[in-house]
Protein backbone atom coordinates (compact mmCIF):
# COMPACT_ATOMS: atom_id res chain seq x y z
CA UNK A 1 0.00 0.00 0.00
CA UNK A 2 2.99 2.29 0.52
CA UNK A 3 1.18 3.48 3.65
CA UNK A 4 2.87 1.89 6.29
CA UNK A 5 3.03 4.55 9.44
CA UNK A 6 5.80 4.58 11.68
CA UNK A 7 5.21 4.74 15.30
CA UNK A 8 7.80 4.62 18.20
CA UNK A 9 8.89 1.14 18.59
CA UNK A 10 6.32 -0.72 16.68
CA UNK A 11 4.66 -3.67 19.62
CA UNK A 12 3.44 -6.78 18.44
CA UNK A 13 1.09 -8.68 19.96
CA UNK A 14 1.72 -12.15 20.49
CA UNK A 15 -1.56 -13.75 19.05
CA UNK A 16 -1.87 -17.31 18.76
CA UNK A 17 -5.21 -17.35 16.81
CA UNK A 18 -4.48 -21.04 15.46
CA UNK A 19 -7.29 -23.38 16.21
CA UNK A 20 -11.06 -22.49 16.51
CA UNK A 21 -12.71 -20.88 19.61
CA UNK A 22 -16.23 -21.89 18.58
CA UNK A 23 -17.47 -20.55 21.86
CA UNK A 24 -21.03 -18.57 22.43
CA UNK A 25 -23.49 -21.27 22.07
CA UNK A 26 -26.15 -20.28 23.81
CA UNK A 27 -27.72 -24.29 23.73
CA UNK A 28 -25.92 -27.27 25.04
CA UNK A 29 -26.21 -29.75 22.04
CA UNK A 30 -29.03 -32.11 22.49
CA UNK A 31 -30.38 -34.54 20.23
CA UNK A 32 -27.17 -34.44 17.62
CA UNK A 33 -28.73 -35.69 13.80
CA UNK A 34 -28.46 -39.72 13.75
CA UNK A 35 -25.66 -40.99 12.34
CA UNK A 36 -25.97 -41.40 8.06
CA UNK A 37 -25.27 -45.02 6.57
CA UNK A 38 -22.06 -46.34 6.20
CA UNK A 39 -22.10 -44.82 2.64
CA UNK A 40 -23.07 -41.93 3.07
CA UNK A 41 -20.44 -41.53 5.72
CA UNK A 42 -18.10 -42.45 3.30
CA UNK A 43 -19.03 -40.05 0.79
CA UNK A 44 -19.36 -37.62 3.86
CA UNK A 45 -15.79 -38.05 4.86
CA UNK A 46 -14.57 -37.73 0.89
CA UNK A 47 -16.18 -34.63 0.42
CA UNK A 48 -14.33 -33.28 3.63
CA UNK A 49 -10.84 -34.61 2.97
CA UNK A 50 -11.35 -32.47 -0.61
CA UNK A 51 -12.44 -29.37 1.23
CA UNK A 52 -9.62 -29.83 3.65
CA UNK A 53 -7.17 -30.15 0.89
CA UNK A 54 -8.56 -26.91 -1.11
CA UNK A 55 -8.26 -25.16 2.16
CA UNK A 56 -4.84 -25.64 2.67
CA UNK A 57 -3.81 -25.48 -0.70
CA UNK A 58 -5.11 -22.11 -0.74
CA UNK A 59 -3.66 -21.34 3.21
CA UNK A 60 -0.20 -22.23 1.67
CA UNK A 61 -0.86 -19.78 -1.41
CA UNK A 62 -1.38 -17.20 1.19
CA UNK A 63 1.88 -17.58 2.78
CA UNK A 64 3.83 -16.99 -0.19
CA UNK A 65 5.24 -13.88 -0.28
CA UNK A 66 5.66 -13.27 -3.75
CA UNK A 67 1.57 -14.05 -4.30
CA UNK A 68 -0.26 -10.37 -4.94
CA UNK A 69 -3.44 -9.87 -2.50
CA UNK A 70 -6.54 -12.53 -2.59
CA UNK A 71 -9.30 -12.04 -4.91
CA UNK A 72 -12.06 -10.47 -2.57
CA UNK A 73 -15.56 -10.41 -4.03
CA UNK A 74 -17.00 -9.93 -0.40
CA UNK A 75 -16.34 -6.69 0.23
CA UNK A 76 -18.10 -2.85 1.30
CA UNK A 77 -19.06 -3.19 4.81
CA UNK A 78 -17.02 -7.13 4.77
CA UNK A 79 -13.71 -5.68 4.66
CA UNK A 80 -12.58 -2.75 7.51
CA UNK A 81 -9.64 -0.33 7.77
CA UNK A 82 -7.65 -1.24 10.88
CA UNK A 83 -4.72 0.33 12.70
CA UNK A 84 -2.48 -2.59 14.40
CA UNK A 85 0.64 -2.09 16.28
CA UNK A 86 3.41 -4.80 15.56
CA UNK A 87 6.25 -5.43 17.67
CA UNK A 88 9.76 -6.82 16.16
CA UNK A 89 11.55 -8.17 19.23
CA UNK A 90 14.76 -10.12 20.26
CA UNK A 91 14.43 -14.09 20.41
CA UNK A 92 14.21 -13.96 24.17
CA UNK A 93 11.94 -11.22 24.83
CA UNK A 94 9.77 -11.01 27.62
CA UNK A 95 6.35 -11.05 25.20
CA UNK A 96 3.83 -11.09 28.09
CA UNK A 97 5.55 -8.22 29.41
CA UNK A 98 5.64 -6.31 26.28
CA UNK A 99 1.66 -7.52 25.41
CA UNK A 100 1.13 -5.81 29.65
CA UNK A 101 2.46 -2.68 28.60
CA UNK A 102 0.72 -2.04 25.56
CA UNK A 103 -2.53 -2.71 27.54
CA UNK A 104 -1.89 -0.82 29.90
CA UNK A 105 -1.53 2.56 27.69
CA UNK A 106 -4.68 1.62 26.16
CA UNK A 107 -6.40 1.35 28.73
CA UNK A 108 -5.36 4.59 30.34
CA UNK A 109 -6.63 6.07 26.96
CA UNK A 110 -9.92 4.20 27.50
CA UNK A 111 -8.52 1.72 24.63
CA UNK A 112 -8.92 -2.02 24.62
CA UNK A 113 -6.43 -4.03 22.12
CA UNK A 114 -7.30 -6.87 20.07
CA UNK A 115 -4.71 -10.04 19.19
CA UNK A 116 -4.78 -10.48 15.49
CA UNK A 117 -3.16 -12.91 13.29
CA UNK A 118 0.41 -11.11 11.99
CA UNK A 119 -1.29 -12.11 8.12
CA UNK A 120 -3.19 -9.16 8.23
CA UNK A 121 0.30 -7.33 7.33
CA UNK A 122 1.18 -6.82 3.70
CA UNK A 123 3.93 -9.56 2.44
CA UNK A 124 6.55 -6.89 1.59
CA UNK A 125 5.83 -6.52 5.34
CA UNK A 126 6.37 -10.02 6.44
CA UNK A 127 9.70 -10.05 4.35
CA UNK A 128 11.29 -7.44 6.61
CA UNK A 129 9.93 -9.08 10.07
CA UNK A 130 7.57 -11.16 11.68
CA UNK A 131 5.76 -9.55 14.74
CA UNK A 132 5.96 -12.04 17.78
CA UNK A 133 3.31 -9.46 19.41
CA UNK A 134 0.34 -7.79 16.95
CA UNK A 135 -2.53 -6.22 18.26
CA UNK A 136 -5.68 -4.44 16.69
CA UNK A 137 -7.49 -0.86 17.77
CA UNK A 138 -10.96 -0.73 17.88
CA UNK A 139 -12.18 0.01 14.46
CA UNK A 140 -12.90 3.64 15.03
CA UNK A 141 -9.02 3.89 16.49
CA UNK A 142 -6.78 6.46 14.07
CA UNK A 143 -3.13 5.73 13.56
CA UNK A 144 -2.55 8.87 15.71
CA UNK A 145 -4.11 7.05 18.26
CA UNK A 146 -1.62 4.00 18.14
CA UNK A 147 0.98 6.17 17.93
CA UNK A 148 0.29 7.84 21.07
CA UNK A 149 -0.37 4.24 22.79
CA UNK A 150 3.39 3.15 21.46
CA UNK A 151 5.10 6.48 22.63
CA UNK A 152 3.44 6.11 26.18
CA UNK A 153 5.58 2.84 26.59
CA UNK A 154 8.85 3.57 24.86
CA UNK A 155 10.25 5.72 27.65
CA UNK A 156 10.20 3.13 30.23
CA UNK A 157 12.38 -0.26 30.20
CA UNK A 158 10.28 -1.54 27.09
CA UNK A 159 14.14 -2.48 25.58
CA UNK A 160 14.72 -4.15 28.31
CA UNK A 161 11.84 -6.53 27.35
CA UNK A 162 13.38 -7.37 24.17
CA UNK A 163 11.67 -4.73 21.96
CA UNK A 164 13.57 -3.93 18.43
CA UNK A 165 10.83 -1.67 17.22
CA UNK A 166 7.22 -0.54 17.37
CA UNK A 167 5.25 -0.37 13.84
CA UNK A 168 1.93 1.41 13.79
CA UNK A 169 0.48 0.28 10.47
CA UNK A 170 -3.16 0.37 8.27
CA UNK A 171 -4.34 -2.74 7.46
CA UNK A 172 -7.18 -4.39 5.51
CA UNK A 173 -9.11 -7.23 7.74
CA UNK A 174 -12.54 -9.28 6.56
CA UNK A 175 -15.14 -8.71 9.01
CA UNK A 176 -17.11 -11.49 8.26
CA UNK A 177 -20.62 -13.20 9.75
CA UNK A 178 -21.53 -16.64 7.99
CA UNK A 179 -25.39 -17.66 9.24
CA UNK A 180 -27.74 -20.39 8.65
CA UNK A 181 -31.13 -21.51 9.79
CA UNK A 182 -31.64 -24.66 11.46
CA UNK A 183 -34.02 -26.63 13.71
CA UNK A 184 -30.55 -27.42 15.91
CA UNK A 185 -28.09 -24.59 15.51
CA UNK A 186 -26.02 -26.32 18.62
CA UNK A 187 -25.28 -29.90 17.23
CA UNK A 188 -24.64 -28.30 13.46
CA UNK A 189 -21.76 -25.99 15.81
CA UNK A 190 -20.88 -29.18 17.46
CA UNK A 191 -20.38 -31.10 13.86
CA UNK A 192 -19.03 -27.83 12.22
CA UNK A 193 -16.08 -27.72 14.96
CA UNK A 194 -15.62 -31.77 14.78
CA UNK A 195 -14.84 -31.76 10.64
CA UNK A 196 -12.66 -28.73 11.44
CA UNK A 197 -12.76 -27.59 7.49
CA UNK A 198 -14.00 -24.22 8.80
CA UNK A 199 -11.43 -23.75 11.58
CA UNK A 200 -8.80 -24.62 9.06
CA UNK A 201 -9.90 -21.90 6.86
CA UNK A 202 -10.82 -19.06 9.62
CA UNK A 203 -8.18 -20.26 12.54
CA UNK A 204 -10.12 -18.51 14.69
CA UNK A 205 -14.14 -17.11 15.00
CA UNK A 206 -16.82 -16.65 17.45
CA UNK A 207 -20.12 -19.13 17.32
CA UNK A 208 -23.48 -18.14 18.21
CA UNK A 209 -26.02 -21.17 17.94
CA UNK A 210 -29.34 -19.82 19.27
CA UNK A 211 -33.71 -19.10 18.24
CA UNK A 212 -33.00 -21.37 15.29
CA UNK A 213 -29.98 -20.15 13.68
CA UNK A 214 -26.46 -20.62 13.63
CA UNK A 215 -24.00 -17.57 13.36
CA UNK A 216 -20.34 -17.39 12.52
CA UNK A 217 -18.21 -14.54 12.84
CA UNK A 218 -14.84 -13.88 12.07
CA UNK A 219 -12.37 -11.34 12.02
CA UNK A 220 -9.03 -11.20 10.47
CA UNK A 221 -6.47 -11.29 7.19
CA UNK A 222 -9.11 -11.22 3.67
CA UNK A 223 -9.97 -14.24 2.42
CA UNK A 224 -10.09 -14.99 -1.12
CA UNK A 225 -13.29 -15.82 -2.47
CA UNK A 226 -12.49 -19.73 -2.88
CA UNK A 227 -11.85 -19.74 0.64
CA UNK A 228 -15.10 -17.84 1.93
CA UNK A 229 -17.12 -20.53 -0.82
CA UNK A 230 -14.95 -23.50 1.10
CA UNK A 231 -16.34 -22.35 4.64
CA UNK A 232 -19.96 -21.66 3.71
CA UNK A 233 -19.77 -25.53 2.03
CA UNK A 234 -18.26 -26.84 5.16
CA UNK A 235 -21.50 -24.86 7.01
CA UNK A 236 -23.53 -26.14 4.68
CA UNK A 237 -22.58 -29.81 4.76
CA UNK A 238 -23.36 -30.09 8.79
CA UNK A 239 -26.36 -28.44 8.36
CA UNK A 240 -27.65 -30.97 5.05
CA UNK A 241 -28.65 -27.29 3.19
CA UNK A 242 -26.91 -26.11 -0.33
CA UNK A 243 -24.20 -23.76 0.00
CA UNK A 244 -25.97 -21.19 -1.55
CA UNK A 245 -28.45 -21.23 1.79
CA UNK A 246 -25.60 -19.91 3.82
CA UNK A 247 -25.62 -16.51 4.29
CA UNK A 248 -22.43 -13.95 4.13
CA UNK A 249 -22.78 -10.49 5.20
CA UNK A 250 -20.70 -7.75 7.62
CA UNK A 251 -20.57 -8.52 11.38
CA UNK A 252 -21.98 -5.20 11.57
CA UNK A 253 -23.81 -2.39 9.03
CA UNK A 254 -22.24 0.53 11.23
CA UNK A 255 -19.04 2.12 9.77
CA UNK A 256 -17.63 2.68 6.51
CA UNK A 257 -16.24 -0.46 4.15
CA UNK A 258 -13.83 -0.61 1.58
CA UNK A 259 -14.22 -1.40 -2.37
CA UNK A 260 -11.50 -3.87 -3.15
CA UNK A 261 -11.26 -2.61 -6.74
CA UNK A 262 -10.54 0.83 -5.63
CA UNK A 263 -7.24 -0.61 -3.34
CA UNK A 264 -4.32 0.23 -4.97
CA UNK A 265 -1.99 -3.29 -5.32
CA UNK A 266 0.22 -4.11 -2.14
CA UNK A 267 3.48 -3.23 -3.44
CA UNK A 268 7.12 -2.97 -1.79
CA UNK A 269 6.63 -1.44 1.72
CA UNK A 270 9.70 -0.74 3.31
CA UNK A 271 10.51 -0.62 7.23
CA UNK A 272 14.29 -0.04 7.28
CA UNK A 273 14.49 3.28 8.69
CA UNK A 274 11.09 4.03 9.55
CA UNK A 275 10.53 2.35 12.98
CA UNK A 276 11.41 3.92 16.81
CA UNK A 277 13.81 2.51 19.03
CA UNK A 278 12.79 1.93 22.03
CA UNK A 279 14.86 3.46 25.20
CA UNK A 280 16.81 0.81 27.47
CA UNK A 281 18.12 3.22 29.98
Amino acid sequence: MGRTLLIAPAVLLACSLAGCTGGGQASPVANPAPSPPASSAANSAANAAGTADRVLAQAEEGQDLGNGRPTVSYDGLMVRRRVVIAVHTSLDADIAGIRQRLDAAAAARGTALSAISPDVLEPAVLQQMVPEVIVALPSTATPDDGRTIVRAVTGEDTGKLGVKNFYVLPVLVHDLRFSVATADPAAVSARVDREGIVSDALGNYRTVARDGQLTISYTGPLLGDETVESVREGISRQSHIPAADVAVGPRSAAGTGVDMAAEPPWDAEQLDGQAIHPHTE
